[in-house]
């Protein structure tokens, strides 16, 4: 009994671990990124690129900061073609 309450501890620790993981890059680009950028280009409108992203949730979840901190209004999360930064964000403004 005490065995199965060790590993399911163990077992919740290293989902949130590994959860923590997902979101690694940061939300916004350092200055002056943006010229050195080899990303697929998002749709129109969507002309600033805010950062590369390991995974899909963690490219959605910055994006959707942003919007809920009021810096941009509309984003995308296209995907790359470097790896391992699989994803960029793309924002109005």
């Amino acid at each position: 009994m005490r065995v199965r309450t060790v590993l399911t501890a163990f077992a919740a620790l290293a989902a949130v671990g590994l959860g923590g993981l997902s979101v690694t890059a940061p939300a916004v680009a350092a200055p002056g990124a943006g010229s050195q950028v080899s990303a697929v280009q998002a749709a129109d409108g969507l002309d600033v690129h805010r950062g590369k992203f390991m995974t899909l949730s963690g490219c959605q979840t910055a994006g959707q900061q942003g919007i809920d901190r009021g810096h941009w209004d509309s984003y995308q999360c296209a995907e790359g073609n470097m790896w391992p930064w699989t994803w960029n964000l793309w924002t109005n403004r």
